[in-house]
């Protein structure tokens, strides 16, 4: 197994992990659950020995090696394959440097540096993995292996995640530390990496946002929460540990209203206690009658103590969190004009003078909620642009209603907001867009799930959640009765997902999301859209 004992660590003077213990045995997936900045990514840095811990240990099964998938290769665009996967370069062309540097050994024996490469890349050689393991790993996971000097800048995420995992699998580790392995995958990508985890004979720690992953193929969920410490175990899967996180927050409540009765009645009673002892000692001078009511306030002083203690009593229930609900009702505007919004009648997208797909044939009436899926690079986000006219279709019919107000929200962080709009809050946003007091904007926007005090904060600041939240509250407030969303909950965390999800509970226009998060596409009850490769005519389903 692998066993964590009390691991903490502080950044910048900030406490990030406390007394952290755990253990995941062979062949029994964890997932790593919390919000972003809880210490998930961190936790993962010290379990792979990256990061010191201040204090605790890490125990990996004997004699096993870690293999650790990053979250992805930002700022290293420029590498080569060869050069971001050794081992995978090694396995597939180490048998030809071989070659070639015996060949040119045979022609020039005495250059001892030529001698000193080829027992290199020799030594190198008795460390490959098994003739033909890559192809299977490449085959398994769906992905032709580009040639050796691509640049990492030109793959897809996906392509990288992919050829990330096949590197890691082909070091043989006994132990499988995966941060966020299904990020740019799509829906078949995230399947054989659901087989994957599930497969793996070794203990397996995971840190994912994708609900349907963890449900399929987590044994546990280990949530960190910033608010407490250690680590917290839920037997099962995601669907579980949210019933019985649920549960838990029913019965806090629950347990809450108990104690703000309890202390009311408290109160009350003292108050009672000291307004009867000072009328009594106020209406007479007789020494006797003002000793006795005396001595029932001290009654009162006893119950003050009592009432002190149990406020500051460890016991003590603090107030919990309040779950904003999310948008209530509809908005007029989004229910108004013509049914049907949008018509395709046999279309063909295409991109850099490709056909990606063609025979597309649906139409969207309002109230529809239709996901678009398929492979990556197959054109979701082309159809996308093409339904906003930023590009007219390669063949066929795409119209779209003058009654469709469209709303878009891109993928991209950061194309929501311009530098201007990032130093107003979402207050002064929303009233540019349309005229309002101040309270009714923070009104409206509270629908949204923004709390008090972020929509008072300039938008700049906000969390990629928030900020993705008051976009959307800016398109529904703005009139939009035609949302097009492209992967609107990529970089949220859990937490961050579901919010989402319940601020757009009450939209009563059409939305078209562009997603792979398999529970948004259930929780929404869309219809699929699914795009293929120059197939047979594609329709909803």
């Amino acid at each position: 197994m692998l066993r964590v004992s009390a691991v903490s660590k502080e950044l910048g003077g900030r406490p990030v992990l406390r007394d952290v213990t755990f253990t995941v045995n062979d062949g029994e997936p964890a997932a790593l659950a919390g919000p972003n900045g809880a210490g998930k990514t961190t936790l993962l840095g010290i379990i792979a020995g990256e990061i010191p811990a201040d204090s605790g240990a890490v125990q990996l099964p004997r004699g096993a090696t870690i293999g650790f998938l990053r979250q992805g290769y930002a700022g290293r665009e420029g590498e080569t394959i060869a050069h971001a996967f050794p081992v995978l370069d090694l396995a597939l062309h180490g048998d030809a440097r071989l070659a070639t540097l015996a060949d040119a050994l045979g022609a020039a024996p005495h250059d001892d540096t030529l001698a000193a490469a080829y027992d290199r890349e020799l030594a190198r050689l008795a460390e490959a993995p098994p003739a033909g393991e890559a192809e299977r790993l490449a085959a398994g996971l769906a992905i032709a292996i580009p040639p050796a000097e691509t640049t990492l800048g030109t793959l897809s995420g996906g392509e990288q995640t992919k050829l990330g995992l096949i590197d890691l699998l082909l070091r043989r580790p006994g132990v499988l530390l995966l941060d966020e392995p299904t990020n740019h995958l799509d829906l078949d990508g995230i399947e054989r990496v659901e087989r994957l985890i599930a497969t793996f004979p070794g203990p397996v720690l995971f840190v994912s946002h994708d609900r349907v992953l963890m449900d399929t193929v987590a044994a546990t969920i280990l949530e960190l929460d910033p608010k407490r410490p250690g680590i917290e175990a839920f037997a099962g899967g995601y669907s579980g540990f949210a019933g019985e996180k649920a549960r838990r927050e029913a019965d806090q409540w629950e347990r809450y209203g108990r104690q703000q009765r309890e202390e009311r009645r408290l109160k009350q009673v003292i108050s009672g206690i000291e307004s009867s002892s000072r009328a009594t000692e106020n209406s007479t001078i007789n020494f006797a009658i003002r000793k006795k009511a005396a001595k029932v306030a001290r009654r009162a002083v006893t119950l003050k103590a009592r009432l002190e203690r149990e406020l500051e009593s460890a016991n003590h229930i603090d107030r919990p969190d309040t779950r904003m609900r999310g948008i209530e009702g509809s908005f007029g505007s989004a229910a108004a004009g013509a049914s049907r919004l949008v018509t395709v009648e046999g279309a063909a997208i295409a991109a850099g003078g490709r056909t990606l797909v063609e025979g597309l044939s649906f139409a969207i009436d309002r109230g529809d909620r239709v996901a678009i899926t398929g492979p990556n690079g197959i054109g979701k986000t082309t159809l996308l642009r093409t339904l906003l006219g930023e590009q007219a279709p390669a063949a066929g019919e795409v119209t779209v209603a003058g009654s469709a107000k469209v709303g878009y929200l891109p993928q991209d962080e950061g194309r929501e907001l311009g530098p201007e709009e990032a130093r107003r809050t979402p207050i002064e946003l929303l009233r540019r867009a349309m005229p309002m007091t101040e309270g009714e904007a923070a009104n409206a926007l509270h629908r949204f799930l923004l709390g008090q005090t972020s929509v008072r904060t300039p938008a700049g600041q906000l969390s990629y959640g928030e900020r993705r939240r008051l976009s959307l509250a800016l398109l529904i407030l703005g009139g939009a009765n035609l949302l097009l969303l492209d992967e609107p909950t990529n970089h949220l965390d859990l937490p961050g997902r579901e919010a989402f999800e319940r601020a757009l509970g009450g939209f009563s226009g059409a939305i078209i999301a562009v997603t792979h998060d398999r529970r948004f596409i259930s929780e929404l009850g869309c219809d699929v859209l699914e795009l293929a490769e120059l197939a047979a005519p594609v329709t909803p389903r």
